[in-house]
């Protein structure tokens, strides 16, 4: 038979078949897979099969494969039990498997049938357990070899782990940290390039903690579904555990390619427990040098980048550089020399104006901390970080507070509806006196507390630990306004923010900067924008750094815009400058619509 007529027949088989490789990957698909489960080609080929098996599913059809490689016709009876579609809905299937040779060890073929739910009856009826599992649930592992001979001599002596299912992450399928650290060893004895990437999810505990663990569980899922995706067949991707990630590369070219290609990939939103969450993640790549020992010390400067990654401000990737080991020391420094300056008032306040489209004026300024040390200006992504695990944030956050109400209160008195904003770390929420701390401030220094706003990010407001909604909710009562920061980019769902005490959301400059030319279709901004006004919320937009953005925004109604295209935070004896900067910019872009 003409070789392409056979593959002709294959791709148009009314059954779905695919090819397992020894790992447990698919090579192989035909458009019945596409079909039956709703992935697309691209989706599958590479990803793990266990993607395609409800979880009640796969300890039995493992047993299965495991079974193969001692079976005389090298095939067995049909396996009928669970799949799994891309919507997360499950099948009745029944799947017929065969082993092949394959590149010198042996592959797996499946047939995937559909079956009704009269036939899933009759097979739960008719099919002795026998046939489908091993009556000992000791002897099932995650991901089975698919035969002896298609175990690769370096892990053959782990044999008997594989069966039991110790190398495999039983929720993700992913090899485990066993099974990494030995192909990361037997990777480092070959002469070829070797790179690791360290991954971690932020604030998965938040998500856990607010929709359930099964929602936690769907989003480690599809992390690992993604981290598959964007690597090699041969390449390596592991779960160490809780919600860390871990990819090993082997003869890569360009291992910073992939670390970006990862960071996007993970960067698009997905749906979990009915919301769409975005989440943070932070990676440290660290590559095999002449002077690499062994595996624990590239691991370690993966750590060791993943961690400074995290201290730049999450969300991102670095790769490491030797100097990073001497990080330690320098934040038992830089925390010695925080609480100095703490001590000695080196914490200083600049302030970034927010303006009204609709007024056509500055409305309000958000202050930002500062902390001048050895000649130059700190940010606060850098220090507040350290502030937070020494405990200082509490003395800081109160002296940034007293300052910027000091400070901007001639300007307040100047109209009753400008405000400042002052960004408040959930750390703070642990004491309860915070809010009478806060109107003490306010008091003290004669602003009215109508015209002071709080900005939280979304974690803080689902905080279980603490009583924050209680004290929110006496801020309120006082007349200070609340905001939610960064909205979008946690797990708050619209339909909730009624729910919670708030004045204002502000928008994410993530997705700000998703507007280029300003001809973009993103619905999601009159959605967003839409849901507040409708339950009596004011959306700000933050990160507006070009007049594309700012009209694209204004025509979707967003009462109020924020970002260097109006003014750079500045401090507090420039406040003049500062506001012309941001009416001759509002001039720009009215004029320019």
């Amino acid at each position: 038979m003409d070789a392409g007529f056979a593959q002709l027949l294959l791709e148009h088989s009314p059954d779905a078949l695919l090819l397992l490789d020894p790992d447990g990957s698919i090579s192989f698909l035909n458009t019945a897979v596409e079909q039956l489960f709703g992935y697309s080609r691209a989706q599958l080929l590479g990803a793990d099969h266990n993607l395609l098996l409800a979880e009640s599913s796969r300890e039995d059809f493992h047993g299965v494969l495991a079974g193969l490689g001692t079976t005389a016709s090298r095939s067995r009876a049909p396996f009928a039990g669970s799949g799994r579609r891309a919507d997360g809905t499950e099948l009745p299937v029944e799947i017929t498997c065969s082993l092949i040779p394959a590149n010198g060890g042996s592959a797996v073929a499946l047939s995937v049938r559909g079956v009704s739910h009269r036939e899933a009856q009759q097979h739960d009826a008719g099919t002795p357990a026998s046939d489908t599992a091993s009556a000992s649930g000791a002897a099932l592992r995650r991901r089975a070899p698919l035969a002896a001979a298609s175990v690769p001599a370096a892990f053959a002596e782990h044999d008997d782990q594989l069966k039991a299912g110790a190398l495999r992450d039983p929720l993700t399928g992913l090899p485990s940290g066993p099974l990494f650290n030995d192909r990361l060893a037997a990777a480092l004895r070959r002469p070829d390039t070797v790179d690791v990437l360290l991954l971690n999810l932020d604030d998965v505990k938040n998500l856990n903690d607010m929709l359930g663990r099964s929602a936690a569980d769907e989003l480690l899922v599809e992390v690992a579904s993604r981290l598959r995706n964007c690597v090699r067949p041969h390449d390596t991707v592991a779960r160490l555990g809780g919600d860390e990630f871990v990819v090993l590369l082997t003869e890569c070219l360009n291992a910073d390619a992939v670390a970006k290609r990862i960071a996007e990939s993970l960067y698009e939103p997905l749906r979990v427990g009915g919301s769409m969450v975005r989440p943070g993640v932070s990676m440290g790549l660290a590559s095999k040098t002449a002077q690499t020992l062994d595996g624990a010390e590239l691991l370690r400067q993966a750590d060791v980048a993943m961690a400074a990654a995290k201290t730049a401000g999450k969300n991102k990737w670095l790769r490491f550089r030797p100097e990073m080991l001497n990080m330690a020391p320098h934040k038992a420094d830089g925390e010695t020399g925080l609480r100095r300056a703490v001590e000695l008032g080196q914490i200083s306040v600049h302030y970034q104006p927010v303006v009204s489209p609709g007024l056509g004026s500055v409305v309000q300024f958000e202050a930002f901390a500062r902390w001048e040390r050895h000649g130059r200006l700190i940010p606060p992504n850098q220090f507040l970080p350290v502030a937070e695990q020494s405990g200082l944030i509490r003395e800081i956050g109160d002296e940034v507070l007293r300052r910027a109400c000091a400070e901007i209160r001639p300007w307040l008195a100047g109209d009753a509806a400008y405000s400042v904003a002052v960004n408040v770390s959930g750390l703070q929420f642990q004491h309860r006196d915070f809010a009478t701390d806060v109107l003490g401030i306010v008091t003290s220094t004669g602003v009215d507390p109508r015209q002071l706003t709080l900005e939280l990010t979304e974690s803080v407001f689902f905080d279980a630990a603490s009583d924050v909604l209680l004290q929110l909710g006496q801020l309120r009562d006082a007349g200070v306004g609340i905001a939610m920061d960064d909205f979008g980019t946690g797990y708050s769902t619209l339909g909730r923010l009624k729910e919670l005490p708030l004045d204002k959301v502000k928008i994410d400059r993530s997705f700000v900067a998703m507007i280029k030319t300003g001809q973009e279709q993103l619905p999601f901004f009159g959605a967003m924008i839409n849901a507040a006004h409708a339950v009596g919320l004011k959306v700000t937009a933050e990160g507006i750094e070009t007049p594309a953005q700012a009209k694209y925004l204004m025509d979707r109604g967003c009462d109020s815009l924020q970002g260097y295209l109006f003014a750079r935070p500045a401090p507090a004896s420039e406040l003049a400058g500062t506001m012309e900067s941001a009416l001759n910019a509002i001039d720009k872009v009215d004029a320019a619509r």
